[in-house]
């Protein structure tokens, strides 16, 4: 008779032997704005030095394998070393420092991923100031909005933000935002006011780099310091300015290793064997990452290129998403980890361009929803790989919940369980009291990772965050009896037909199970009788075939009745996505609702 496997530790007892004084992962608690917080007591407190120490390690290693800048060849790439970086990052400080930046100001970085975003970036840091990270993949009015919104003292672009905001200058230095600066040469792009600067030809002295590389002028740069500007994804309206500590920005550089000693023990690993291989890691090759997240996106910037720095890891950038070229690129230089979001994964695993014997050994993402099927798929094609996946929010600093290998197989509609550092909790909506085990609520979190609150809007923060500083995320879930956490929808998104609450989530994993669909959308459309109606739209793999038909007659049998698409609309280019990539619903929703509508017309004729 076979014999079954041992029931792996849960959660909280691997917490209780991995957290223990005088481990990597111990654990402290601080008072934060006036409330009891649990941190990693071994982590970094502020950026400054773990970017410039780290940066000085790996030295002659490659950060960053990236396009030549525009107007050049997108085949032709250039190495950027991490000693490159830091010292290019020092003399940019010392540009900076002679313009008025110092610890506490606010410095704009607006472009896509380039070694000099990184750049700015790290040099911000090493004045102890704070980067307002833009995204620069939104309408040029909107990053006015965000810029405008934090009036930062400097702003530092690529060629395509500079000529994009250069028409707004005038408005932007009336809303108190300083200069701006493009790192990139602009003059393929046609008329532009924006000064340009070359990193590699600042005029700064030694002595400038050297009180830079000193930290003359640092005083008290601490923990609960400022650390991070991000911006909301706006998919709803104007984005909101996100700021953040630096130990709350930092908290995933423990935060992403922790899961992994998780996995080992949840595998039968014991814990000093974990413990031990995470004090002393093997001498291995550094990992090569297909860094197709944008860097001014909490998991590009605080799960992937934080992480990359620190780990002395490289990472291969591309101007913009394209699955051939991605794949090309994988296989060239010998890429082994993929992170971001789930569409990039998918993308490349069901393109076909990727070698039979291309093996990856890690892949990760969150900030959108995986299919269900997802981790069953990638199983079967890298059997050797671990994936997992997380959830959290800009908001959260990325990372709040997370899990992977066999767990995340297994319950592969978790969205993981929370870490040693924070809390997750599922509350009703309207008396905001705690819910039991398989409830389904809203998810509130609270922990050292929470942001600071919303600049310049006291009365959203208020709305966010309440006096036991639990952030209420505006997505809806329920948690199991293993402590993992379940997504069920955004609390904004649920689709109400005749008063019974539809997840789209649940139609949309129904969907995924059709080979033929590459993306899917579940969205309302109206209805006079029951409110509401379920919809879909729908973008197909390479070479799949399907009419609305068919696909509305698949998923109408795996379903229930009330969650049955009345509608289904085919698109034969991919879905609207923002730069996070997060599929823009309020987008899809508009363009279905017209399509049905104009559907409903015609059948009124017949």
């Amino acid at each position: 008779m076979a014999t079954q496997a041992p029931k792996p530790p849960s959660f909280a007892e691997i917490d209780r032997q991995l957290c223990v004084p005088g481990t990597p992962f111990e654990l402290e608690t601080v008072q934060i704005n006036g409330l009891t917080n649990t941190v990693w007591k071994h982590m970094p407190k502020v950026f400054r030095p773990y970017l410039l120490g780290s940066l000085a390690k790996f030295s002659d290693q490659v950060l960053i394998n990236a396009p030549a800048a525009e107007p050049a060849p997108v085949t032709e790439r250039v190495d950027w070393t991490f000693g490159q970086v830091r010292q290019l990052s020092l003399a940019l400080a010392a540009w900076m420092a002679a313009r008025g930046v110092k610890q506490g100001s606010l410095v704009g970085v607006v472009g896509y991923n380039t070694a000099e975003w990184i750049i700015t970036w790290v040099a911000i840091h090493a004045l102890g100031a704070v980067p307002v990270m833009v995204n620069a993949a939104t309408q040029a009015d909107s990053m006015a909005h965000c810029l405008k919104l934090t009036k930062p003292e400097l702003v530092l672009c690529d060629a395509t933000t500079a000529v994009a905001l250069s028409s707004l200058a005038g408005q932007l230095k009336e809303g108190g935002v300083g200069p701006l600066y493009s790192w990139q040469d602009t003059t393929h792009l046609g008329k532009c006011s924006v000064e340009r600067i070359d990193l590699a030809k600042l005029q700064v002295t030694a002595a400038q780099i050297k009180a830079v590389e000193e930290g003359k002028g640092i005083t008290d740069l601490g923990p609960e310091s400022d650390g991070v500007i991000f911006f909301t994804s706006g998919t709803t309206g104007y984005p909101k300015a996100v700021l953040s500590s630096q130990r709350a920005a930092l908290h995933g550089v423990i935060s992403s290793v922790y899961p992994l000693a998780r996995l080992a023990m949840r595998q039968g690993a014991p814990a000093s064997m974990v413990l031990d291989m995470v004090a002393n890691p093997p001498q291995e090759d550094p990992n090569v990452i297909l860094m197709a997240v944008p860097f001014f996106h909490v998991t590009g910037c605080l799960s992937i290129l934080l992480k990359a720095i620190g780990d002395g890891n490289t990472m291969i950038t591309m101007r913009r998403w394209d699955v051939p070229e991605a794949c090309r690129l994988m296989v060239k230089y010998g890429v082994n980890v993929v992170s971001g979001v789930p569409v990039i994964l998918l993308a490349v695993m069901q393109s076909g361009l990727l070698p039979k014997d291309f093996k990856l050994k890690f892949a990760s993402y969150g900030g959108a929803p995986a299919p269900e099927r997802m981790p069953g798929d990638i199983k079967k094609r890298w059997p050797e790989m671990i994936s997992a996946t997380a959830w959290g929010m800009t908001e959260t600093n990325a990372v709040h919940s997370v899990f992977g290998g066999e767990d995340y197989v297994t319950y592969p509609k978790s969205a993981g369980a929370g870490l040693p550092v924070n809390e997750l909790r599922i509350v009703d909506p309207e008396t905001r009291r705690p819910l039991p085990t398989r409830s389904v609520g809203v998810i509130e979190a609270r922990g050292m990772n929470i942001m600071k609150g919303y600049l310049n809007d006291s009365e959203a923060t208020a709305k966010a965050i309440n006096s036991e500083g639990w952030l209420d995320t505006g997505d809806v879930g329920w948690m199991d009896e293993n402590e993992l956490l379940y997504i069920s929808d955004r609390a904004k998104d649920i689709i109400i037909r005749g008063g019974e609450n539809i997840s789209s989530e649940e139609v949309e994993n129904a969907v995924f199970r059709d080979d033929r669909i590459s993306e899917c959308a579940a969205v309302p459309v109206p209805d006079d009788i029951l409110g509401e109606l379920v919809a879909i739209a729908v973008s197909l793999n390479p070479g799949a075939k399907a009419t609305p038909e068919d696909v509305q007659a698949t998923v109408h049998s795996r379903v229930r009745s009330p969650a049955r698409p009345v509608f289904v609309y085919v698109s034969d280019e991919p879905l609207p996505r923002n730069a996070n990539g997060k599929l823009i619903k309020t987008e899809i929703k508009k363009a279905v609702q017209a399509l049905y509508a104009q559907k409903k017309r015609r059948e009124s004729k017949l």
